[in-house]
């Protein structure tokens, strides 16, 4: 079994599970555990009505050896429906909007150098439908594609594979957990809400699946 084969079986594996869970009327409010691989692990506080998480944010630690390349996973994956939006997690544009074998349909989503003088982008992998072209301006909240299960790695399973980089010093953007950059703080996923007060100029990301009404429950 070569190296992609493994990759795509580990994550068809683990997101089963939450399609099952799916099926029987809990696809929301979860959030998957932490590998061990991981040493900066973070507590996810999930509302309830936010479509759920079925992998974590995964760098491979040092803890006993362990750990390899093949063993990161640089975002976290939300599980829902085929036909599901996607919307933008900050507003920025759009510098990437194209289809590749491994992750299918990918929208790059560009925020600037915020307030502390970092740059940060927001990556959208797996999309069914592509609905912005490089060089779009979005706003936070605005539909940017579906989700669906294109490219080798979504493992036929429906879910969005999404990704924060962050600049590091002067090496350029580089993969971070998103539970970092939650607009309600470290660990606390945040539902877009039309009704929030503007921007101040941190960067800050809410969820890019919309969550439920909680009033249509």
């Amino acid at each position: 079994m070569n190296r992609i084969h493994r990759i795509a079986c580990a994550g068809f594996l683990i997101s089963a599970l939450f399609v099952l869970s799916a099926c029987t009327g809990n696809g929301y409010g979860r959030s998957a555990i932490y590998s061990q691989l991981v040493e900066d692990e973070i507590r996810v506080v999930m509302p309830a009505n936010a479509p759920s998480i079925s992998q974590q944010f995964r760098v491979a630690g040092n803890r006993g050896g362990r750990g390899s390349p093949t063993s990161f996973h640089e975002g976290i994956d939300i599980i829902a429906r085929v036909g599901t939006p996607v919307i933008a997690a900050a507003p920025g544009r759009v510098v990437d909007s194209f289809m590749e074998p491994m992750y299918g349909n990918r929208v790059v989503i560009d925020h600037g150098i915020d307030a502390t003088g970092r740059r940060a982008r927001t990556v959208y992998m797996h999309l069914d439908s592509r609905r912005v072209r490089s060089g779009t301006q979005v706003a936070r909240g605005q539909e940017i594609g579906t989700m669906g299960r294109t490219g080798v790695l979504a493992a036929a399973i429906s879910h969005l594979h999404f990704e924060v980089h962050r600049q590091r010093g002067s090496r350029g953007v580089a993969a971070q957990d998103p539970h970092l950059f939650w607009a309600d703080g470290v660990g606390r996923v945040t539902c877009f809400d039309p009704q929030r007060a503007a921007d101040d100029g941190t960067f800050r990301i809410t969820y890019p699946v919309p969550c439920r009404d909680t009033a249509a429950r």
